[in-house]
């Protein structure tokens, strides 16, 4: 099983601090489409110091994760809104969005309670994940979908893209969040499980990985189009 001492998992979790000061030196300059995600990386900042504040006080940080995945969902749909504003109306991505926050309300305010007496509001604690489990697996499926299409409709170098990192980053995170919620509830019911407690184990390491790909993506994002002819040229190249 992997160890992992408080001083290290500190350590790892300042990683994200990387890319959050390089998005707020770039901030004005950079291509304004990707300002979605420079808030994604603030979230995550304020969501770390509240979650050590929590844990601290209340031994536990369940609602600020329950809550944060409420806000990061929408963030995350609107930052692939941004990227494909000429292809799509973003009426479906809105409604996906609100879909998502009616899962998150029966998971974590107990809405279904008036159905099924046996609910109850599980906001403080990490017993019913089906939101932290179901809005991670529809985020993987935009990012592969977003990599597709750059695939098919760009002509430079992937790894050169701050999208692609972006999306490659994002399915490495949620592909295992999906993996840690799943190895949680199997480790609550059988103790000695050393596969889910390896894959518990390894969520530092997983964040600090993701971290330094989002500080990759964020140093490739593109400058902000400061001419008019500059923009109509991306338009027209865009619409081709």
């Amino acid at each position: 099983m992997l160890k992992v001492n408080p001083l290290s998992s500190w350590l790892l979790s300042q990683v994200l601090l990387l890319p959050f000061i390089l998005a707020l030196i770039r901030w004005y300059k950079a291509e304004k489409t990707y300002y979605p995600f420079f808030c994604l990386l603030t979230l995550g900042v304020l969501s770390e110091e509240v979650s050590r504040w929590a844990i601290h006080t209340f031994h536990s940080n369940a609602a600020v994760v329950n809550i944060y995945g409420l806000i990061e969902f929408p963030l995350i749909l609107f930052q692939f809104y941004c990227w494909n504003l000429r292809r799509s109306s973003g009426r479906w991505l809105l409604w996906i969005g609100l879909a998502g926050a009616f899962v998150w309300m029966i998971a974590n305010l107990g809405l279904a309670g008036t159905v099924l007496p046996s609910m109850h509001n599980h906001l403080g604690d990490f017993d019913l994940p089906l939101y932290r489990i179901l809005y991670p697996f529809v985020l993987v499926m935009f990012s592969v979908n977003e990599i597709n299409l750059m695939i098919t409709h760009e002509n430079t170098s992937l790894y050169k893209n701050a999208r692609f990192i972006i999306c490659l980053a994002f399915i490495v995170f949620f592909l295992y969040q999906i993996l840690y919620e799943g190895a949680f509830l199997v480790g609550q019911s059988d103790k000695t499980g050393t596969v889910s407690n390896e894959i518990i184990s390894a969520f530092g390491y997983v964040n600090a990985f993701v971290n330094l790909l989002y500080l990759v993506g964020v140093i490739l994002v593109p400058a902000k189009r400061d001419t008019t002819f500059e923009r109509i040229f991306d338009q027209i190249r865009d619409e081709n």
